[in-house]
């Protein structure tokens, strides 16, 4: 009774594990399917992303808080 009792529990354990294999590798989710396949790299895709700066309204604030914060490191 014992043995097959085990032979059961086995089953079941060795096909809880190929079922969770199979969702971590080889179910797709469908909410990563709108999500863009990966681009082959060209010269163009290695240049920077980010180009420029951008001006900031306000930037009195900014530098305010900034030396304040340096400040306070000097001490």
């Amino acid at each position: 009774m014992k043995r097959r009792i085990r032979k059961i529990v086995n089953f079941f354990a060795f096909n809880l594990l190929f079922f969770a294999l199979y969702l971590n590798f080889i179910h797709k989710d469908r909410a990563n399917s709108d999500i863009a396949p990966a681009v082959v790299s060209t010269p163009a895709a290695n240049a920077a992303a980010y180009t420029g700066t951008v001006l900031v309204q306000n930037p009195e604030k900014y530098l305010s808080k900034q030396e304040e914060a340096t400040k306070e490191h000097q001490q």
